[in-house]
């Protein structure tokens, strides 16, 4: 499993099994908070912020997605500025869809993904006050080269004391379907209490 800066496997062990004549198979696995499609929330790195148990069932679903295409190099670090359209006002979760998918699997999707730009962060939230999360079809907000941005930049998105509100971060994500018509987007984070992030399941509903 790609994870940033490297990879990374599932522990597994067998509780029960049949072969050893239990009456069924069981396993244990544990796995980090931040591996695979996952959200940040502002617990991630604010002792003062909210954790993943903290929102509401109503908070995780999303009317008014957007996706927003975007060039994004080995190492870029994006702002404001390099995105192609305008954002439309009423957007409640803004995703950037880059074609970063295509290189998962490999070492540059791990090392060498972009990042984006604190300001950006900034911008989004003192004048988009709709959206409540971005998300990226790249490892992390963070480039690994570029890591003292990319913590400043989780922390623009995600102060509770920033201007407007947080904005969530949904990282590694599959977005390499045609999302033409995208209309709904459901996330199902794994609820479990005292986690500030938890790795989610998030759903598309198409108009089409």
């Amino acid at each position: 499993m790609p994870v940033y800066g490297g990879n990374a496997d599932l522990d597994l062990m067998p509780v029960k099994n049949i072969v050893q004549r239990n009456s069924a198979n069981t396993w244990r696995f544990t796995l980090e908070n931040h591996w695979g499609t996952h959200v940040d929330c502002p617990a991630h790195f604010f002792l003062n912020g909210k954790k993943v148990t903290d929102y509401p069932a109503e908070f995780w679903l999303f009317r008014k997605p957007q996706v927003i295409q975007i060039k994004a190099n080995p190492g870029n670090i994006i702002d404001q500025n390099d995105l192609t359209i305008d954002v439309d006002p009423t957007t409640d979760l803004l995703l950037f869809k880059s074609g970063w998918w295509k290189h998962r699997g490999k070492n540059i999707y791990v090392k060498k993904n972009p990042g984006l730009h604190p300001d950006l962060g900034l911008w989004l939230r003192m004048n988009y006050p709709e959206i409540r999360a971005i998300g990226m079809d790249w490892i992390s907000l963070s480039s690994f080269e570029h890591r003292k941005i990319g913590r400043e930049a989780h922390k623009a998105f995600l102060n509770p004391d920033g201007p407007g509100h947080p904005v969530l971060i949904f990282e590694d994500m599959d977005l390499s379907p045609n999302l033409q018509g995208l209309k709904e987007v459901w996330a199902a984070p794994l609820l479990i209490e005292k986690l500030d992030s938890a790795p989610c399941t998030v759903i598309g509903i198409l108009n089409r």
